[in-house]
């Protein structure tokens, strides 16, 4: 292996690196999200419970209604991100393979790393659409009272 050849693998090892820990912080936030989203659903329907007025029932079930859709949203993301980050490992270690002269194939690498970056890009979609629907949640709601 001469320095051109770790250079490269250096360089090539770089995005995976980089990729994985923006991942991690998406993570991160969306599971922060998802857990208040659901501490919020088990507050509501708590209510819900207690609750003897059909109106204050009606609403509250709206809202449960609204907030599930969002915690699905949320949850295919969280998906999305960790199969990413699935397939950004497995491209790294294929990538190791091959600079050790183990396979020297580089459509595996290619083609994990690329399975990778759709999973991270549809992991945004569904991040995307959430948060557009939490504000439209929030423009309805307001709009009630």
């Amino acid at each position: 292996m001469t320095i051109q050849d770790a250079i490269e693998f250096i360089n090539a090892s770089l995005a995976p690196a980089v990729l994985l820990t923006g991942v991690g912080l998406l993570l991160a936030g969306l599971q922060s999200k998802y857990s208040t989203i659901a501490a919020v659903i088990r507050q509501l329907n708590a209510e819900k419970r207690e609750s003897s007025v059909p109106e204050t029932t009606q609403r509250l079930s709206d809202q449960i209604a609204s907030l599930m859709v969002r915690a699905k949203l949320i949850r295919n993301a969280i998906f999305c991100f960790y199969l990413s980050v699935f397939f950004v490992v497995s491209s790294s270690i294929a990538l190791g393979f091959s600079a050790l002269a183990i396979f020297t194939a580089s459509t595996p690498i290619f083609a994990l790393f690329g399975v990778a970056l759709f999973l991270l890009f549809l992991g945004l979609w569904y991040a995307s659409r959430e948060a557009l629907l939490s504000y439209r949640i929030v423009q309805l709601e307001t709009c009630d009272d």
